[in-house]
């Protein structure tokens, strides 16, 4: 009842027009890329502690208290700032980038926060994962990690907030709190924007750019990108709710192998560490010898085979299980100073534990690292909202300088990122030659720096389930964090077996960040939940060969997908990108929301509904190559494009490079060396584009920066005097070391230059022969050897 009555005083104080109890003060500091923090107090403030882990990196300008206006900031090498006082807010005016008010701060004793003009008929986006239209105008967002099970569409509330939000009017805006709290679009006072919290400092930095792509590639500058992936994780899972013994787990990574499935890794649920689903949290051990015999040589087998095991984990040690008494020094309080302990846990009664602390942190790793000595090889972090977490319950942060207690509200959407940190930190200590892979479904602004791989949650095995991805990941991605993607497949039980809408949805995930099809089949445990396995050797013809294809093609983009990855890394650049991230000049794109950029090059439009026959698709300005049959589409329209079970519509960008990965049976991205040849293929345009290829061994962490740990491409296609001229310019080449790449172009192209006769090449200034690629009669190609010098490709689309 407690709970209830405070969630709803919350909310009722957060509607009504907030008014500040005093007149506070204001200062200021730069960031780097003209990025301003504002910070603003007052005397009687309560609980005013900055608590949020959001940025990395450091202040270019002292903080500047703001006591007469104008004043001019300088941030280093940047042009001044100028902030002036008005009434109780400010206004700020950076170089180049459109005036921005914050109208008031606020402290109305329950809700503290800002209130920021919103430009006019500018749209907003950000914000963490909802499903939501994308446009947040109008929109009144919560900021509360939240569990939804079965969640399809116009949910506004899930697992993952996160308060970073920005317009294509020029800025971004982050408020680093990570109290319970709420941003509203305008939909309480239309053309304001106001951020409330529960508790906490109250601030917002502010982030100039603009296209949202040069806001996206400032914020994450500021709160870290992310590091390079194992390559292993860009490749196929075996993964379920749940495996409930090594026998069954062995045979169904048999049957994928026997079956033609590529396979990387298999993602092992609760059942590892206990026989039922409530009642074993905190375990942490595989406690049934009977069902799970020798994990240690299940393990060394897989590792054999060159696939990863991933076990879950959760924060939640319940009453009963192995750790339980060990544990109690190591959880959150109540107000007496005990252990609290959930009385209304789905899972058990039992505590939380309280990753503020260092000692809970050092006591919780030890579990990990147990298992990956024994030969785990990447965690999943489950319930790590946290899902169940009291008002009532508190927490223990004198290690970030505060002495009193800290209630779960203040709190609660960083519980996940100090899990995550947590892992991370010990992981780069202990296993400093390996990358770090941490599957998890909560954390705050900046966790993309500790290597995490979130996913969308309990969604709805349905059509509206699949429909609701498109806005989640979308959002998710251009709010920092690169590697969001879904159970594929949809995760809660259905009565239903429908066989289409599982391989519509598999044909989406194999072009997302990850391909990790999972969901609920117990085989009897639980009769209310119904047995539907999410591997596809479990799927019916023609929909297992056509899923196979799909995994199939997603294994010959690994080398396009490594490439993004590092973009990532390098650059701060998200994986999907919603058709407006490079600007709006054509606002068609803000309306082609059903549809994503993979990286640079690939326009992906998903299926979405069964019995569809053909689907209306937005390419933009240029001209696109259907990825699957190299049919040659004018841009700058709509299209309505005819639709087959085989695959869905995928375009490739005019000028484009896509390396290709070619191997006779894929099996896994063992398989995968940076010493093959690789295929490149250009897609030849009227136009002028760039991109890079990177590769390395796709384990060592510090890869790229070692010059002679990695490989690094420009290619730039440009098309001059009828001919199109390809230049591979090596930017990092290890020394004495040479790989070969067929260059290849599609067979027909010549006919989208109004040309019918076979075209010419010439390579180095020298005649080259174009001939049929063995591999695909649909392609061209010629084989060149990269040495570390450039390379030119002329071709002229028909001989003289």
């Amino acid at each position: 009842m407690k709970n209830i009555l405070f969630s709803l005083l919350f909310f009722v104080a957060a509607i009504v027009q907030a008014q500040p109890t005093s007149k506070g003060s204001w200062s200021a500091s730069t960031y780097p890329n003209q990025a301003i923090l504002l910070s603003w107090k007052h005397q009687q403030m309560q609980h005013g502690e900055h608590i949020g882990d959001a940025m990395l990196a450091k202040p270019t300008s002292n903080k500047t208290e703001i006591a007469s206006t104008p004043i001019k900031i300088n941030g280093r090498g940047d042009k001044p700032i100028t902030l002036s006082l008005s009434g109780n807010g400010i206004i700020i005016q950076i170089p180049g980038s459109p005036t921005i008010q914050i109208l008031q701060a606020f402290d109305s004793g329950h809700i503290r926060g800002l209130q920021v003009a919103m430009p006019q008929k500018a749209p907003w986006y950000g914000g963490g994962e909802r499903t939501l239209p994308l446009n947040r105008v109008g929109q009144r967002i919560p900021l509360y990690n939240n569990a939804q099970y079965a969640y399809e569409l116009n949910v506004e509330q899930l697992n993952y907030s996160v308060p970073f939000v920005f317009t294509t009017a020029g800025f971004g805006l982050l408020f680093d709190n990570p109290a319970k709290g709420y941003i509203d679009f305008g939909k309480t006072r239309p053309g304001i924007l106001e951020a409330g919290f529960f508790s906490g400092d109250v601030n917002v930095l502010i982030i100039p750019g603009k296209t949202p792509a040069e806001i996206i590639a400032n914020y994450a500058l500021i709160t870290g990108r992310q590091p390079l992936p194992p390559r292993w994780a860009l490749g196929n899972f075996a993964s379920r709710f749940g495996y409930r013994s090594q026998q069954q787990v062995e045979e169904i990574v048999q049957r994928m192998q026997q079956e033609n499935f590529p396979l990387d890794a298999v993602i092992i649920d609760i059942f590892w560490f206990g026989d039922s689903i409530k009642g074993t949290l905190g375990n942490l051990d595989w406690v049934n010898k009977t069902k799970w015999p020798t994990p240690d040589k299940m393990l060394a087998a897989f590792r054999k085979q060159s696939i990863k095991t991933i076990l879950v984990t959760e924060p939640f040690v319940v009453q009963g299980t192995k750790n339980f008494e060990a544990s109690k020094p190591y959880l959150a309080k109540d107000a007496s100073g005990n252990p609290y302990m959930h009385n209304q846990f789905y899972f058990g009664y039992g505590g939380l534990l309280d990753l503020f602390t260092p000692e809970a942190r050092t006591w919780f790793w030890k579990f990990y690292k147990t298992q990956t000595d024994l030969g785990v090889t990447g965690w999943w972090g489950d319930l790590g909202e946290p899902e169940n977490h009291p008002a009532d319950e508190y927490h223990d942060l004198s290690d970030f300088g505060i002495s009193r207690k800290v209630g779960a509200n203040e709190v609660h959407n960083m519980y996940g990122h100090m899990w995550s940190k947590m892992l991370f930190e010990n992981w780069k200590k202990h296993y400093p030659q390996k990358r770090i892979f941490f599957l998890n479904r909560a954390g705050y602004a900046g966790t993309q720096r500790y290597s995490v791989f979130p996913w969308t949650g309990d969604v709805a095995r349905s059509w509206g389930g699949l429909k609701a991805q498109l806005p989640n990941l979308q959002s998710m991605s251009i709010s920092g964090l690169p590697y969001i993607h879904s159970d594929a497949g949809g995760f809660t039980s259905t009565p239903e077996k429908d066989e289409v809408l599982y391989t519509r949805w598999l044909q989406m995930a194999a072009f997302t960040p990850i391909l990790r099809p999972h969901g609920t089949a117990l085989e009897g445990l639980d009769p209310e939940a119904h047995d539907l396995p999410s591997e596809p050797i479990f799927k019916n013809e023609p929909y297992k060969s056509i899923v196979r294809n799909a995994i199939n093609t997603r294994y010959s983009l690994i080398p396009y997908i490594y490439t993004m990855a590092w973009e990532q890394a390098a650059q701060g650049s998200p994986m999907i990108r919603p058709m407006f991230y490079n600007g709006i000049t054509d606002t068609a794109l803000l309306r082609a929301t059903e549809q994503y950029m993979f990286g640079n090059n690939l326009l992906v439009a998903p299926v979405l509904a069964p019995n569809l026959q053909t689907q209306k698709i937005y390419l933009p300005e240029g001209n696109w190559y259907n990825f699957t049959n190299n049919q040659w589409r004018e841009g700058k329209q709509w299209i309505d494009e005819p639709l087959q079970l085989e695959n869905i519509p995928v375009f490739v960008k005019a000028g484009s490079i896509i390396p290709i990965w070619h191997a006779s049976k894929y099996a896994n991205t063992a398989q995968y060396t940076p010493d093959q040849p690789l295929t490149l293929r250009l897609y030849p345009g009227k136009n002028t584009l760039s991109g890079f290829v990177y590769d390395d061994d796709g384990e060592n962490p510090y890869a790229m920066q070692n010059k002679e740990a990695h490989q690094l491409i420009e290619w730039n296609v440009a098309y001059t005097k009828g001919n199109i001229v390809l230049t591979l310019t090596p930017r990092n080449w290890p020394g004495n070391f040479s790989r070969r790449f067929d260059i290849q172009v599609p067979a027909k192209f010549a006919s989208a230059f109004g040309e019918k006769r076979k075209p010419v090449a010439k390579l180095n200034q020298k005649a080259a022969t174009l001939l049929a690629a063995p591999s695909d009669s649909q392609w061209l190609q010629i084989p060149v050897v990269m040495r570390g010098k450039k390379i030119e490709l002329i071709i002229t689309p028909s001989a003289e």
